[in-house]
């Protein structure tokens, strides 16, 4: 490659970068070629936001990448001056053989002056379109002075805070020696021509994804304090109001591959904030991460979750602790909630990560979905703005988007009608304000998790002009045989649903609270028998043993052992002192044993407890299955599969309807009969196949 092509090249990118600077002053001067590939901000329509996030380490990655295919071209022979090899170092020496630093990776006694003035001149030229070198993993960094684009000052910070007009200029190299955000700004008087925030590890080895925030240091006084006056107990008792609302601007910047990433994956400008209850009193906090147009317009476009990588536009997340686990273990609760993937029920999906602060090492955390109306955009496609997404807490509704107005009105609609007898016209009613099929699956998932902190607490359900109201399963730390709950659920002797009617024995089931949908609608037939076939497919299917064993091996395997020795030797700075599991640190439960020996029973023990509830008899295995195109509705629930061997319940009857493909007709069952819908009375190896042509 010439060296005139060179030159030209970085001036028509640099005039690029002026035009976007232009189009969008104030972006945050970074991003990459590739990370356009995988990560964008983009607008609902899909279309890119024309700002400097695309276009940031583009040149600096152009001319290290050609650099390095240049060399590569060379014999084994080939040399370059040290000089070059200094030069280089000084601003992309990583610890990692990546495209940012492996430049570098020629000896001295290799160098060739003859590839030094290239080198130089092409940096040279970088810089002045570049505030800061590429963000990422080093061995060690001295980050030259960046050369003013607009004719303005150059002004950067080092602790995390955004640099101001008052802020000191940038006048001379800075060596970089530990874990460092730089925040740089060039100012043309008291206004932001471009700016850039990075963060720099240097000596670090993580092997697990990295999320590193950036944050004014006013964030760690006001919120994310020291709360050991109150740990682990009633968060408004702490010294520092941490339970008062409030959002702090941040930057976040992403690393799928840890110390191994050859540059960041992707980053956005967003707010910050608490979250949780009880959880936010221990050392290592759960925070929320907020999209706003006051801060960055669009959406993250990023394959975040394995098991959703067809659904990746974001408006945020959060940066859970583990919650009231957090002193036993990191699986529990991401694991717990997941085991009902592939059912009619939503759940946050997750993913494990290392956090830094400002550069400072915080630990493992389970980055997840945020749940409110972008959630169901991001999940089922439907636009935001037509979705309402609610928060219950006891006998209080409130929207996480759009409005609480239906909900409540459907509470109300229940609360004030006779359910009883069967084609009950208020039942009718009710399955066209909520989604029936799916609160039976969801309500058999709290139960079968034996979640104490429910039903009064953690509830949330969405709808949207299509869709009738349908929960979503979140935050079930305190399931599966946890100890640290209310002593009234620790005296409960007798089943969840004798816990859903009589909630903490405090009473809170009346008109308002999330129970009293269950015991108004547990008077209805046509009610009681969807539940009770909902229910015994999820236990056949989703909510078993061998599915908790799989989820928790999942979450185990985000985690290696030396990051999660790391996180526990921590123990000085994160404060987890005691665990229901024995005393710390062996009592930590490392591998998610205790979640597993809890799952190995809870299977049983819960479809004793829909036979104690619904009077029912012993277990019976039924097939229904479809023969040509079409399927088999069990109750208004799509099974598993077409052919579909569940243990269900002696004594309930099931409602079975034949659904034809597109094109094709229902011609009967294989036992003779033409009649769809149809109401059976299953027995043990009993088959219904519906034939279709």
């Amino acid at each position: 490659m010439k060296k005139e092509f060179i030159f030209n090249k970085l001036s028509f990118l640099a005039n690029c970068f002026l035009c976007a600077a232009i189009l969008s002053a104030c972006g945050d001067d970074d991003s990459t070629n590739k990370a356009i590939e995988i990560s964008e901000v983009a607008e609902s329509d899909d279309e890119a936001i024309p700002d400097s996030i695309l276009y940031s380490d583009s040149l600096y990655s152009w001319y290290l990448e050609r650099f390095n295919k240049e060399e590569d071209k060379k014999d084994s022979t080939s040399t370059k001056d040290s000089k070059s090899s200094s030069s280089n170092s000084s601003s992309n020496s990583s610890s990692n053989s990546n495209s940012s630093s492996s430049s570098s990776s020629k000896t001295s006694s290799e160098a060739s002056s003859s590839s030094e003035e290239e080198l130089d001149k092409d940096l040279v030229e970088a810089a002045k379109v570049h505030l800061l070198p590429p963000a990422g993993f080093y061995n060690d960094l001295t980050i030259p002075v960046p050369a003013p684009l607009y004719g303005g000052v150059i002004r950067c910070t080092f602790n995390g805070s955004e640099p101001n007009a008052n802020t000191p200029e940038f006048a001379e190299p800075y060596v970089v020696s530990r874990n460092t955000p730089v925040r740089c700004a060039e100012f043309v008087g008291d206004s932001i021509a471009r700016k850039s925030s990075h963060t720099f590890f240097i000596g670090e080895t993580v092997s697990m994804p990295v999320v590193a925030i950036s944050v004014d240091s006013v964030f760690f006084r006001e919120k994310y304090a020291n709360t050991s006056d109150c740990f682990g107990q009633n968060p408004y008792s702490c010294r520092v109001n941490i339970m008062a609302d409030a959002e702090y601007p941040a930057h976040v910047e992403f690393f799928e591959e840890g110390s191994r990433s050859a540059k960041k994956a992707w980053q956005i400008d967003a707010g910050i904030s608490l979250m949780g209850n009880y959880s936010r009193t221990y050392a290592k906090k759960p925070v929320a991460i907020k999209m706003k147009k006051e801060y960055e317009d669009g959406r993250l476009k990023y394959n975040l979750f394995s098991t959703r990588p067809e659904a990746n536009k974001f408006k945020g997340f959060n940066l859970r602790n583990g919650g009231n686990r957090y002193v036993g273990d990191f699986v529990a609760d991401a694991a717990m909630t997941s085991v009902v993937e592939g059912s009619s029920v939503d759940y946050q999906r997750s993913r494990q990560v290392v956090v830094f602060y400002n550069g400072v090492y915080m630990g493992i955390h389970d980055l997840r979905e945020r749940l409110n109306e972008h959630f169901v955009e991001t999940n089922h496609g439907i636009d935001s703005k037509s979705v309402d997404m609610i928060k219950h807490v006891k006998d209080t509704v409130t929207a996480n988007g759009g409005t609480a107005d239906s909900y409540i009105d459907m509470l109300n609609y229940i609360a004030t009608n006779d359910f009883s007898g069967e084609g009950n016209a208020a039942y009718k009613q009710v399955q066209s304000l909520l989604d029936v099929g799916n609160y039976a699956d969801y309500m058999a998932a709290e139960i079968y998790l034996r979640n104490a902190d429910w039903p009064s607490n953690n509830v949330r359900a969405w709808r949207s002009p299509s869709q009738p109201y349908r929960f979503v399963l979140f935050d079930v730390d305190q399931g599966f045989g946890w100890t640290w709950v209310s002593s009234d659920f620790q005296m409960l002797k007798g089943t969840m649903f004798d816990w859903i009617r009589n909630d903490r024995g405090s009473g809170r089931t009346g008109p308002g609270f999330f129970a009293n949908i269950f015991i108004k609608l547990r008077n209805n037939p046509d009610f009681c028998r969807m539940f009770v076939n909902h229910g015994a497919v999820m236990l056949s299917s989703y909510l078993t043993y061998d599915r908790i064993v799989d989820a928790v091996n999942r979450v185990n395997s985000e985690i290696p052992l030396a990051e999660m020795e790391r996180d526990l030797n921590n123990e000085n700075v994160f404060q987890r002192r005691y665990s229901p599991y024995g005393s710390f640190p062996s009592g930590f439960d490392r591998t998610g044993s205790y979640v597993t020996s809890y799952a190995e029973k809870r299977t049983a023990t819960t479809r004793d407890e829909y036979r104690t509830e619904f009077g029912l008899g012993a277990d019976i295995s039924v097939t229904i299955a479809s023969s040509g195109k079409g399927r088999v509705l069990l109750d208004g629930m799509n099974l598993p599969n077409s052919s579909y061997t569940g243990t269900f319940f002696e004594g309930n009857a099931m409602l079975l309807t034949a659904v034809a493909e597109d094109g094709r007709s229902f011609v009967k069952w294989k036992d003779g009969s033409t009649e769809n819908p149809r109401l059976v009375n299953p027995k043990d190896k009993d088959s219904f196949v519906a034939e279709f042509k």
